[in-house]
């Protein structure tokens, strides 16, 4: 019983155990007659020294279930792919891949690929084995692992792929820049997101890809048909070696975390929303892994001690760490169901950790765990948990960094003071905090603005907190935080071109020294914007090029457009483009993107559509006799053939002959009258007689289409 003086619900607790202890005994739990069924919010977790994987609970960190690898498997790295309607399991050594039946928790169906570093992806109905030795992608049947198509070759070395929330794979290839998505299992074309031979790494962030380019400190969302919008990681990134830039392979959200691992910068791109918040870690020289968000924190794997390095965002400060391990090693981080998964891939340890940042540890070398069932077995629903409660700490738990109390000391309850009925003589007076620093800035880049920021100064109690370093163009609001906060400083102004940092300044008066924090990371003013509004396309009056218009993207900012279009890719500052000397009867797609010092939006597009508007107009020069008019299929006497004819109008019965003119080019030259024309116009002309629409060409001395400004040339 914990010494919180309410002994009642220690009875209650004690009873309750007993009772799941005496059920477990009366059911078998472990015994091959009963198997769990596994737990809808689970994962699998790899074993790598024993040959096994072992499912956990995600709400409880119980194991329901573990399968054994088949012979030859224990020690060797493994990696598990449960994105998709089935658990598969590759043995990094040999290649092979094996599927883990959830029902029966047995290894049976399996596939050698007879090669070692391959990578397995999978995500909805579809798995794919890629072989960076090859250059090669092979798609593989889930269910039976078996290859469902020949080795694609890929046309270069790819990176490590991923699967986007449609089941498409995408695939980066740093040698070339490029990136090649196979759609329901089909290769599409490459589409350059890169300078060749950067390093690329890719992430799918709530479901969309998102490439981040290390030696260019930019990432990009990507969708089937190129680049959807880019994100500036800041200078911190751009001297960085690009081998430090880590990035997680996924994230359940928009956001996705950039670690620059040597010096600690960390960046949270949220793709959505387009705002950027920056800040710092200390690395002390550990080497730290990839990092991976969830609510609102950011955790970082430090191979170098086997804990979890904390930042809560919210508070603008790190957490306490989490210890893992017992010493350095791999940590393995992943975001399943609203839940992060923590594994250490050679070792017993393992952790599932909430949204809320609550820890439960998981024992994957339990022996009480279902495994492979026997025939006749039948599953049965799995019963309350007997393990301690998450985050209670057993009876004589040393909390990793604390001090155990010495011999007579106080029992200490969870706020920090004595518990009821200790007792022992009075201790020396405490003496008085001293100031202390806020904690360091964090800084998030809006539209116009920087939002600082921080954690309130530990020790004494300051008069107030004041920021430094705005720039004389930019004005901070408010002028100074109260002790009690709220512990925020907007900064408004400054240029989107440069990068500012800050400190926070806590003055305490009195005679006491005031206490400046460390400086924040450099943000911009700005974010990446939107994609332009309104886009509109008018062609000119007889055709030939047009004027694309558009409005600023939402969040107003300086921005550089960039316009692609039938006379390829130009910048400009203005919210138009004018494009000349192009050719009629076409129509030609044109997109355009705004663009910061922060990144770009992604496109809008429209189409310049040159097709010739029809104009009604007269048959002309055809009333003096009844001999009629023909018209042509080509705009020539010559080797053109005569699909139709206007009927000559000499008596005036045909009324007021009209047709539709289309356009009108330059053809054979011909004489009527004593004059002389090479226009010959393209109609549809609708012959009263026989009901019938002709098209075609006839000489302008019938039409007269020189003479209407509204008609096009039909090139």
């Amino acid at each position: 019983m914990r010494p919180t003086g309410n002994h009642l619900t220690g009875y209650l607790a004690v009873c309750a155990a007993g009772t799941l202890i005496g059920t477990s005994l009366a059911v078998g739990a472990g015994a091959s007659a009963t198997r769990p069924k596994l737990a809808d919010v689970g994962a699998w977790l790899a074993s790598g020294p024993k040959g096994e994987v072992v499912h956990a609970h995600g709400l409880t960190g119980e194991v329901d279930g573990k399968a054994t690898l088949p012979a030859g498997t224990a020690g060797h790295p493994v990696s598990v792919a449960q994105g998709g309607r089935t658990t598969l399991v590759l043995d990094e050594r040999t290649g092979r891949v094996v599927r883990i039946d959830a029902a029966q928790l047995t290894t049976a169906q399996s596939t050698d690929y007879g090669a070692a570093g391959l990578q397995l992806v999978s995500g909805g109905a579809y798995a794919y084995v890629v072989d960076p030795a090859r250059g090669t992608v092979q798609r593989i049947d889930p269910a039976l692992t078996k290859a469902e198509s020949p080795p694609v070759p890929l046309d270069g070395k790819p990176g490590a792929a991923v699967v986007d929330g449609e089941g498409t794979l995408w695939v980066p290839l740093p040698e070339s820049g490029t990136v090649v998505p196979f759609v329901e299992g089909l290769k599409g074309a490459a589409f350059k997101v890169a300078d060749p031979g950067h390093d690329l790494t890719l992430t799918v962030a709530g479901g969309r890809p998102v490439v981040t380019d290390g030696t260019a400190a930019t990432a990009k969302v990507l969708s089937a048909t190129g680049v959807r919008g880019a994100f500036a990681l800041g200078g911190a990134f751009a001297g960085a070696d690009p081998a430090d830039v880590l990035v997680p392979s996924g994230t359940e959200g928009s956001a996705v975390p950039v670690l620059a691992a040597r010096t600690g910068d960390l960046v949270v791109v949220d793709v959505h929303s387009r705002h950027t918040v920056r800040f710092r870690v200390p690395t002390d020289g550990h080497v730290l892994g990839a990092p991976q968000l969830l609510g609102t924190r950011v955790y970082l794997p430090d191979e170098s001690t086997g804990r979890l390095l904390v930042y809560d965002t919210a508070a603008s400060a790190l957490a306490e760490p989490i210890p893992i391990t017992d010493g350095p090693g791999e940590l393995q981080l992943f975001v399943q169901d609203d839940l992060l998964w923590v594994n250490d891939p050679d070792g017993a340890a393992a952790a599932v950790i909430d949204a809320d940042g609550e820890v439960r540890r998981i024992g994957k070398y339990g022996t009480q765990v279902p495994s492979a069932r026997e025939p006749g077995d039948e599953p049965v629903e799995n019963g309350v948990p007997t393990g301690a409660p998450a985050g209670q700490v057993p009876p004589g738990a040393v909390v990793p960094g604390a001090t155990a109390p010495g011999p007579g000391a106080p029992s200490v309850g969870a706020s920090g003071a004595p518990s009821a009925g200790a007792s022992g003589p009075p201790g020396p007076t405490t003496p008085a905090p001293e100031p202390g620093a806020p904690g360091a800035p964090q800084a998030e880049s809006r539209s116009g603005a920087i939002r600082i920021t921080f954690a309130e100064a530990l020790g004494a109690t300051p008069q107030r907190y004041v920021l430094k370093g705005a720039a004389p163009d930019q004005t901070v609001t408010p002028d100074e935080v109260g002790p009690d906060g709220p512990f925020v400083f907007e900064v408004r102004g400054g240029s989107c071109e440069k990068q500012y940092s800050f400190t926070v300044v806590a003055e305490y008066g009195g005679g006491r020294p005031d206490k400046e924090s460390a400086r924040s990371a450099f943000a911009r003013p700005c974010v990446a914007p939107g994609a332009p509004q309104q886009l509109t396309a008018t062609p000119a009056q007889r055709g030939h090029g047009g004027t694309v218009t558009w409005q600023a993207p939402q969040g107003g900012g300086s921005v550089t457009y960039t316009v692609s279009g039938p006379d390829g890719t130009t910048k400009t500052t203005e919210a138009a483009y004018t494009y000349r000397n192009l050719k009629n009867s076409r129509s030609y797609p044109v997109s355009v993107t705004a663009s910061n010092a922060a990144g770009s939006g992604p496109a809008t597009y429209g189409t310049l559509d040159l097709t010739p508007p029809s104009q009604q107009m007269r048959i002309v020069n055809n009333s003096a006799n009844n001999t009629p008019i023909g018209i042509r299929s080509l705009p020539t006497t010559v080797g053109s053939g005569r699909p139709g004819e206007i009927p000559g109008n000499g008596d005036g019965q045909q009324g007021i002959q009209v047709t539709t003119v289309h356009c009108k080019v330059e053809g054979q030259e011909q004489s009527y009258g004593g004059e002389k024309t090479k226009i010959w116009a393209y109609h549809t002309f609708h012959h009263p007689g026989i009901d019938k629409d002709i098209t075609g060409y006839t000489t302008d001395h019938f039409v007269n289409s020189r003479s209407n400004p509204d008609v096009w040339e039909c090139e």
